[in-house]
């Protein structure tokens, strides 16, 4: 195992999580789950004198107890703990502290008066917090609940380090204050917190290198009040279009090239999650309350832009609109409210790919519906193609095959011989080729211009 390093991430090895692996649910006895260490100090390798035998580096690590309220300084040897990676959840608000590379860019000299200079007028009164935060914060721990035996999720944040303000800084040793192996400074930072166990604020000095600058909302666009714009928006009932979270549970749509990556949210409150502010909206995708981070502009469209025409409803003449009056186009987008064989009542979004009849019994069609005597039925092909006249009737569609009066009229929905079916991709199940029968949808709403709300 390569040598470790300062600011690195490791937990004891009796810790569920292992290497990228950190999304793992803690469950049983959570609180034998031990921290996660942010590696301080280090000193060099070392060998057993008699046997040669490595016997690793000892690392003093630093972590946070939220139930005492305060930091927690251990030596560990490396051979007793495993390295995680952890992307943390936001590149826009947490970034590492490099005052040589700072230094660097604007062409000063890395001497302690410059690097004095640089963090009393760059970081004094900056937010910084301990590189395991995000970890922390992501913990889950698993449990049953009394009632119905199922499980039940909840945050394990009994390790959760505190938001702090730097308010000074000190060379850990004012007569050796660079480093002889990197020739780097030993800074510390003098970092102030509330602390909630004491109810008072508490103080105390960080290595810069175990801790993550933290960036504000406010901060991200300068000539814009984002948070402000998305809290209007949410007192507005505003709708957002926003990418599919997680970003890689994108779907491409069965039977088509097309990626949906984006899907259409109802805003409902605004959250503050630690260190940065979250968008809880309704997903009309995957039809479940969510969370956004709030760190980009969203697209903000109203009611009305999004939605057009809802059956059953009433038209501007007074007319009861049933569900059979959509006139559905290929192509577009659908809300729907179905009830299924097993009268389970669901919401989706729909996009039409076809639109079909399947007929029951040929001949008693065909006694019905005289008009079309001319047609002559393919064998068993009982499921032919149906489009729709401006008036609203149908009109079935038979490749290359022309029916003289081609008309059915709207009564053919309510028709027990023939069933009125779409076939769909349907979004709540990842894009996957599903049908549903007219008669057993009890609401439809159009989407305006589904495609650019939900598509790549």
């Amino acid at each position: 195992m390569s040598e470790f390093k300062q600011g690195e991430l490791i937990v004891f090895k009796t810790h569920p999580y292992i290497n990228k692996l950190t999304n793992i649910k803690i469950t049983a006895y959570s609180d034998y789950s031990s921290p996660v260490l942010v590696v301080k100090e280090i000193k060099e390798k070392s060998f057993d004198k008699e046997s040669g035998v490595d016997i690793g580096q000892q690392l003093n690590c630093i972590y946070y107890n939220s139930k005492e309220g305060k930091f927690t300084e251990k030596w560990i040897n490396s051979n007793l703990v495993n390295r995680i990676f952890f992307s943390i959840i936001d590149q826009k608000f947490l970034f590492e502290i490099n005052f040589k590379q700072q230094l660097e860019d604007e062409n000063k000299e890395l001497t302690s008066k410059n690097y004095e200079n640089l963090i009393k007028q760059f970081y004094i009164n900056k937010k910084v917090v301990l590189k395991s935060v995000d970890i922390e914060l992501n913990k889950v721990k698993v449990n049953r609940t009394k009632d119905n035996g199922e499980l039940m999720e909840t945050n394990h944040l009994e390790f959760l380090p505190p938001i702090m303000t730097i308010i000074g800084f000190k060379f850990s040793d004012e007569k050796n204050k660079f480093s002889e192996k990197s020739g780097l400074p030993i800074i510390e930072l003098k970092c102030k917190w509330y602390n909630s166990n004491s109810k008072s604020f508490s103080e105390l000095y960080l290595s810069s290198e175990t801790l993550y600058e933290v960036r504000n909302t406010q901060d991200l666009f300068p000539d814009k009040d984002l948070l402000s714009d998305v809290v209007e928006s949410v007192e507005k009932n505003s709708y957002f279009n926003l990418p599919i979270l997680p970003l890689n549970n994108s779907f491409i749509l069965e039977g088509s090239p097309t990626k949906i990556s984006k899907t259409l949210g109802l805003s409902k409150a605004i959250l503050f999650k630690h260190y940065f502010y979250q968008m809880n909206y309704f997903d009309y995708v995957a039809q479940k309350k969510s969370a956004i981070t709030i760190n980009d502009n969203f697209s903000v469209k109203t009611e009305n832009e999004i939605f057009g025409k809802k059956f059953p409803d009433y038209n501007s003449r007074g007319y009861k609109l049933k569900t059979f009056d959509c006139k559905f186009t290929l192509n577009g987008y659908y809300y729907i409210r179905y009830k299924d064989t097993y009268h389970n009542i669901t919401t989706r979004i729909v996009k039409i790919i076809d639109l079909f009849i399947y007929i029951k019994d040929f001949k008693k069609f065909k006694d019905l519906y005289k008009n079309l005597n001319s047609w002559i039925s393919d064998g068993d092909q009982y499921f032919v193609n149906y489009n729709y006249n401006d008036n609203g009737s149908i009109f079935i569609n038979l490749p290359g095959e022309i029916i003289p009066d081609n008309t059915l009229p709207k009564t053919i929905f309510e028709d027990q011989n023939v069933e009125v079916v779409l076939k769909t991709n349907c979004l709540l199940r990842d894009g996957k080729i599903r049908n549903f029968k007219i008669s057993s949808i009890l609401e439809i709403q159009e989407i305006i211009n589904g495609q650019g709300i939900f598509e790549d």
